[in-house]
């Protein structure tokens, strides 16, 4: 029942009390009969009676647009924000909701415009970050680390962390920072991914004694812990590949110190094995130099052009040479009006003289051959042979510096286990791709493709 009706019911009673005690008492003063009149009664009920109701009327109209205006300032509309009303204490109550109201609506302006912010910060970072609640339950997570989780934000909202990562290390650094206010750090591996996880507790006001919540941020060092493993098996490669050399030429002088030069047969022999290893240092040296002003020159391979005829033409007289001692037979195939390639001269020449002598060197008998084609947008080189293949578990890995299928029979024939990684390096810097299929003893097919020049290049 609304305020109107009520405050005119209690009127009403109150006054038809009143009246009829009033009557009573004056034929009680007077020792007469009052005879009752109902005119004057009911005049004396519903004429004040129909004041009273447009008063209530008014007052509860007013109580109902204001309660109009609070229900929509609490959905969040401010346009229905208005109340203009008399100075009473009614009015005086609907100018302060309307100051509250537009303060309100400034702080909510400001503090959405900081979470989108926020956000905009978040989804922008490399790193992962999980916003937890005081017992450990998932309320934000940004774009990076939807992708370490492998989960949607929505997915993941109003999760324990537990459910979403066991890990027991991980699991101790947030009970830690919930519990006890205490910050951490720890490494785990997620799948493939190595990550590098700081949590730290939201302490919120002062006065609180147990954290509002937690914040995990984890940083993904796969690639980091890659390149340093990468380096540390290229000293220790570096390393070996120059101390065999070192150490036999060291023998062999030592051995001539002490007297063996005085053989003319032995000193001979002796020398031309420490020109044999000087020469294999010095190949080893120009290749990681070469290697090195390929990689600071990354990006800028394809700046020039050249044909692939032309290259071939150059080392020709080498290759050639090489696969005749060995009795091999070398075969060429050149598309007609084959156009030029987006790489210089010298470092497509590189290419083919590293991946044709490595296919003479691994073949025994048979033949060595390189085809070239155009293929849309890029020029298609085949380099292959009849040798003794690579084992299926090796190709991933052929293009590693210092790798080697067979590190004793490399060794034999001269090899530093660079010539490949430089191929790949010149190939890619150049925008180019490089890939090999093979079978063990029936031989490997490497192929090549460059992009094609520009027209005036």
């Amino acid at each position: 029942m609304s305020i109107k009706w009520k405050l005119l019911i209690g009127y009403l009673t109150a006054t038809s009390l009143s009246l009829s005690l009033f009557w009573l008492g004056e034929g009680v003063v007077n020792g007469k009969t009052t005879i009752f009149d109902w005119t004057t009664f009911i005049l004396a009920i519903f004429l004040p009676g129909g004041v009273i109701y447009y008063l209530a009327n008014r007052f509860s109209h007013r109580l109902e647009k204001l309660n109009t205006i609070a229900r929509a300032i609490s959905k969040g509309d401010f346009n229905k924000a208005y109340f203009f009303d008399s100075t009473d204490e009614l009015g005086q109550i609907g100018t302060e909701m309307i100051a509250l109201a537009q303060k309100f609506k400034v702080h909510l302006q400001k503090n959405t415009q900081e979470a989108e912010k926020i956000q905009t910060i978040l989804a922008g970072m490399q790193e992962g970050v999980v916003a937890l609640d005081q017992v450990g339950r998932v309320v934000l997570v940004n774009a990076a680390a939807e992708k370490i989780f492998a989960h949607a934000q929505e997915e993941l909202k109003g999760k324990y962390l537990t459910e979403v990562q066991s890990n027991g290390a991980l699991q101790e650094l947030v009970q830690n920072a919930l519990e006890e206010g205490r910050s951490g750090s720890t490494e785990l591996a997620l799948g493939e991914r190595t990550l590098r996880v700081q949590v730290n507790p939201f302490l919120g006001e002062e006065t609180q004694t147990r954290p509002r919540g937690a914040v995990i941020v984890c940083y993904d060092v796969t690639e980091i812990r890659r390149l340093e493993q990468v380096r540390t098996e290229f000293v220790g490669n570096v390393s070996h590949e120059l101390r065999t050399p070192l150490t036999s030429i060291k023998g062999f002088v030592e051995t001539l110190l002490d007297g063996a030069a005085e053989d003319p047969a032995l000193r001979k022999r002796f020398l031309t094995i420490i020109q044999t290893e000087t020469l294999r240092l010095q190949r080893i040296i120009d290749d990681l130099l070469t290697l090195s002003h390929i990689e600071n020159r990354h990006g800028e391979l394809g700046v020039s052009s050249s044909r692939v005829q032309e290259a071939y033409e150059k080392i020709k007289p080498v290759i050639a040479s090489y696969a005749e001692a060995k009795g091999l037979e070398l075969v060429m195939k050149f598309k007609p009006d084959l156009p030029a390639v987006a790489m210089g001269p010298d470092l497509l020449s590189q290419v083919l003289l590293n991946l044709l002598e490595n296919a003479v060197k691994y073949t025994a008998k048979g033949k060595v051959w390189l085809s070239a084609s155009q293929s849309g947008s890029f020029v298609r080189l085949e380099f292959g042979d009849t040798g003794c293949g690579i084992p299926e578990q090796d190709l991933p890995r052929i293009f590693e510096r210092f790798y080697r299928v067979d590190k004793a029979r490399s060794r034999e024939q001269g090899g530093t286990g660079l010539g490949l990684s430089i191929v790949k390096h010149i190939v890619e810097g150049s925008n180019g791709k490089l890939g090999v299929t093979s079978r063990l003893g029936s031989g490997s097919v490497f192929t090549c493709e460059l992009p094609v020049a520009e027209q005036g290049e």
